[in-house]
């Protein structure tokens, strides 16, 4: 009972699905080859004293993957194996670095009992693990679990450069160094072409002592060729057999393919499967292999050896396959070929021609004359995939394929893939597809899997997944994708939210319409297109967590709460529940509102990622990192020390995005973003009382402020230089203002106000080694408040006899006078395009246009008793935050309406007892809505003469 119980939560545990090194697509070596590279992985996988990782690195062709299942296998023999990963880039799950662990885990704890008890009860505990951090993943799904296992173990991963990283050293093996030593029982045998940002992580001073290194192109050729002469000699001996050929190959073919292969293992691979052709003569096929031209062009990362002829084989096997030009059947042929090479995941043959719209017969026969060139299974449920990654590279790149009867333009073929997506999803999609019963949640549904496998085709499945991915590659004449996105935006949009729901796909959902905005921005002439997207973003960022959990959602709730002037409720509104009761009032004007972060406890602090993609938040004990348009969690950083609520907490990302800094009195802590650990940790004298925290424009300094003088305007500058770790305190400040502090250069500086003559003067200081002042400006008598300055346009707020004004300080140009009570909580865009600042629980921003401020945007925060604080835009100027009654929200500032048309009024609302009546009243007017919702009567409406301030419905009925 409790083993099942266990293997239900690790079953519900996010991973990659056949990455370990048993699954069916993975051929180990022939034996007798490869013996000399193979018997010292082997010497090194049974001696724990020697290095506890190992990369073999080897240029594409070499034989990498191959050599990795064979050790995996010997490994396994010898009861060593714990775990093995094997990295591709032709399944979203298998290239993602974030799940390498989760799935390294998932096996090792099907291996070690003890290991599994420590993961399960890690699992149960904390089921978003997943999300956390590699470092943290790393220490609690790995390392800590093995440790109590304490077992001998190796974990294999395989082509470790196929995995998405954009970090320009490897974030696995950035994490993979910092605890290899506390786990000295575990080994890491790792593959990987020497591409930069692998050459850069084992050159890690934590690492580059803890690794052996085999370069496979290095090793002598005699070797290598013999290699591949065995292995040609056994599989053609094969070929030979089953057709019947006595004497074939000769000895001397042999020798001119080892020489043709320079040293390539998927040369020689490629060559065997042309030969071994159930539809043309094995021994004509090696009349053309043997008489291919001699290399004319460059091949890519591929080649290595001016021998190697790979691309002449590649293009030799196409033209034999298709010998006769033909206009119709070239164009068929570039559609296959191209959709097996540039699809997100792989299609089945059916799956293939009911996206590009052939007939499966035709698409399996052009599949079958390429099965030389692709892993191609008789089976028709098994995807088809480039058999060697060397041949994507060859087929788009021109100067490679340079015959264009085959030649593969990513551009077009994107184009074309999107456009199918596109059909496939309007002609097959429509509401209650899968037929669920009512108010059921997914995971309600017994039969849903066979429901989604019926009645949700492999095309279907894929097109909802992936559509935007190709639709945001397209360029040139897009007029045709925009009239199938123009069909799917306002007839299928709700149909297509309930698949991506039933396929657990709602997060990719939500970055679809993430990308399709900015794309819909660069197609000129369809403003309602993009306003229809704008939209719908707001619907799904709002909804999509009831709707993850259940599709009828969809029609029961958000449609029915969303604004009254949305566009998805204007258009979909046929499609609400006509049995549900109607939401008649509370429902807002617009999107104004704007969406609440998540939090586990009160948001103590916030900021954006220097690109925008990101919102860093600090709450009691952890800074969470999440995707600012989905709100998905990416990240979870655990402080060491508690954060006492009478403490100011402040966070700041660096200028490259790759660190991030928490200060929570007296505590400064430094994170690696790329990999979650704690690059550095000061305790530093000061008080609780911080102001502001940012990096220096070249991530060299940390600059600190604090409110912790010798009086309570008197403020403290800190500068901490994070290569020494030295602290250094420049001086002290007196502002009436609070300060506003800006990165410079490779320092900052620092704007401050004083009252002096009867008016305020706005002095701008440098901070280096010593508080320097640098400008001096007068306001006009009056000013009472001065708020934040905006560095890059010299404009600052001043409050002034209950107006606000904006003032360039360099000439004293008002640049906006507005009735503005009190200048309350208030920002500038980076670029000082955009003022925001908060009062009366709402929220108005001022555009600069042309030489003054024009108010752009207004919105209400409902059911508030607080005006927002500390307001932050995005550094695109398209988001805005802000926290409200301890609670985060997100502004999309794109998708609101312009000027003041949002609803700003007080809404009272009074239910009977009985709840069969409620009572309504708005704005504190004097005009009471009482409604039976019980029967279809007209609503009874009372003039009670006077304002009211409250409502309590009795009835005699209750």
């Amino acid at each position: 009972m409790h083993h099942t119980a266990d293997l239900s939560v690790l079953n519900s545990c996010r991973r990659a699905h056949g990455a370990g090194y048993q699954h069916r697509d993975r051929n180990g070596c022939l034996r007798g080859t490869r013996e000399t590279v193979l018997n010292e992985i082997e010497s090194w996988a049974r001696d724990f004293e020697k290095s506890p990782v190992f990369w073999l690195n080897g240029l594409a062709g070499t034989g990498k993957s191959t050599i990795a299942q064979t050790v995996s296998e010997q490994v396994f023999g010898d009861g060593l194996l714990g775990a093995s990963f094997f990295c591709s880039r032709d399944f979203e799950d298998r290239s993602d670095l974030r799940l390498i662990f989760p799935t390294l885990a998932f096996q090792l704890a099907h291996k070690y009992p003890t290991f599994r008890s420590v993961l399960v009860t890690l699992l149960r505990s904390n089921p978003d693990i997943v999300h956390e951090s590699l470092m943290s993943q790393t220490g609690k799904l790995i390392v800590e679990p093995l440790k109590s296992a304490d077992v001998w173990t190796v974990l294999v991963i395989d082509a470790l450069d196929e995995c998405k990283d954009e970090e320009p050293q490897s974030a696995i093996l950035s994490v993979l160094g910092r605890f290899v030593e506390r786990i000295p029982k575990v080994k890491f045998f790792i593959t990987g072409r020497p591409e930069p940002r692998i050459k850069t992580g084992f050159r890690l001073p934590l690492l580059v002592d803890s690794t052996d290194i085999f370069v496979l192109h290095d090793i002598h050729p005699p070797l290598v060729n013999s290699d591949i002469r065995l292995f040609l000699k056994h599989e053609l001996s094969e070929v030979a057999r089953r057709c019947r050929l006595e004497g074939w190959p000769s000895d001397e073919r042999i020798n001119i393919l080892c020489h043709t292969a320079g040293g390539l293992f998927v040369y020689a691979v490629a060559t065997v499967k042309f030969l071994d052709s159930s539809t043309r003569l094995p021994k004509q096929q090696l009349d053309k292999v043997v008489n291919f031209p001699e290399h004319t062009v460059h091949e890519g990362k591929t080649r290595f050896n001016s021998k190697t002829t790979l691309d002449s084989l590649y293009i030799s096997i196409l033209k034999t396959a298709f010998s006769e030009e033909d206009l119709e059947v070239d164009s068929k042929v570039r559609s296959t070929i191209g959709t097996v090479v540039l699809v997100i995941n792989p299609l089945p043959p059916s799956g293939i021609a009911e996206l590009i719209g052939l007939d499966p017969q035709e698409v399996t026969q052009f599949l079958t004359l390429l099965q030389s060139l692709l892993t191609f299974d008789e089976d028709s449920s098994q995807p088809v995939k480039p058999f060697h990654k060397s041949f994507p590279d060859f087929i788009t790149d021109p100067s490679r394929c340079t015959d264009t009867r085959f030649w593969i333009s990513p551009r077009n073929l994107h184009l074309e893939l999107a456009m199918n997506c596109l059909r496939v999803m309007n002609e097959g999609l429509e509401r209650n597809l899968l037929s669920l019963p009512d108010y059921a949640l997914n995971s309600e549904v017994e039969d849903l899997e066979t429901r989604i496998n019926d009645r949700i085709s492999d095309a279907l499945r894929y097109a909802c997944r992936s559509w935007h991915s190709h639709l945001t590659k397209t360029e040139g004449d897009v007029t045709d994708v925009i009239s199938h996105l123009r069909v799917f935006m306002e007839e299928k949009f709700l149909a297509w939210w309930e698949v991506v729901s039933l396929l657990r796909a709602v997060r990719g959902a939500i970055v679809a319409l993430e990308q399709l905005i900015p794309w819909l921005q660069e197609v000129p002439g369809d403003e309602e297109l993009l306003d229809t997207a704008r939209d719908y973003s707001h619907f799904v960022a709002t909804f999509s967590e009831p709707i993850s959990v259940s599709t009828t959602h969809i029609y029961r709730s958000a449609l029915e709460l969303s604004p009254l002037s949305s566009i998805v409720r204007r258009r979909y509104c046929c499609q609400r529940h006509s049995s549900l009761p109607r939401v008649i009032v509370g429902t807002e004007e617009s999107w104004g509102q704007g969406i609440i972060i998540p939090s586990k406890g009160r948001h103590l602090s916030y900021t954006w990622s220097p690109c925008g993609q990101f919102i860093a938040t600090q709450s009691l004990g952890t800074v969470e990192i999440r995707d600012s348009f989905s709100l998905e969690l990416f990240s979870t950083l655990k402080l060491t020390k508690p954060t006492p609520d009478e403490v100011t907490s402040l966070l700041a990302y660096s200028t490259d995005g790759h660190f991030i800094a928490s200060l929570s009195g007296t505590s400064l802590v430094i994170w690696d973003i790329q990999t979650g650990g704690v690059a550095k940790e000061v305790d530093r004298d000061g008080g609780v009382r911080n102001t502001s925290l940012l990096w220096s424009l070249d991530g060299s300094t940390i600059g600190i402020v604090e409110n912790n003088g010798p009086g309570p305007r008197t403020y403290v500058v800190h500068a901490y230089d994070v290569a020494l770790g030295v602290m250094r305190s420049p001086g002290t400040l007196e502002s009436l203002d609070e300060p506003h502090f800006w990165a410079h250069g490779t320092s900052f500086r620092v704007v401050t106000t004083r009252w002096a003559s009867r008016s305020y003067t706005i002095n701008i200081f440098e901070v280096g080694s010593i508080l320097a002042k640098i400008e001096c400006f007068p306001t006009e008598p009056g000013h009472r408040t001065i708020g934040s300055f905006s560095q890059t346009t010299h404009r600052i707020p001043v409050g002034f006899s209950s107006h606000l004004h904006i003032l360039d300080v360099r000439d004293s140009r008002c640049l906006l006078e507005e009735q503005y009570t009190i200048l309350g909580s208030h920002c500038f865009s980076s670029d000082g395009s955009l003022f925001a600042a908060s009062q009366w629980r709402r929220v108005r921003i001022w555009k600069y246009t042309s030489d003054h401020y024009i108010r752009w945007r207004e919105f209400s925060i409902p059911n508030s008793t607080q005006d927002p604080n500390s307001p932050q835009f995005s550094s695109t100027s398209l988001s805005l935050l802000g926290c409200v009654n301890g609670i985060l929200r997100l502004w999309r500032l794109d998708g609101l309406p312009i000027g003041a048309g949002f609803s700003s009024r007080r809404q009272f609302i009074a239910p009977s007892r009985c709840g069969g009546y409620i009572a309504a009243c708005r704005d504190w007017g004097s005009t009471v809505t009482i409604t039976n919702l019980l029967l279809q009567t007209p609503p009874c409406i009372i003039d009670t003469g006077r304002r009211v301030w409250a409502l309590v419905l009795e009835t005699n009925e209750c």
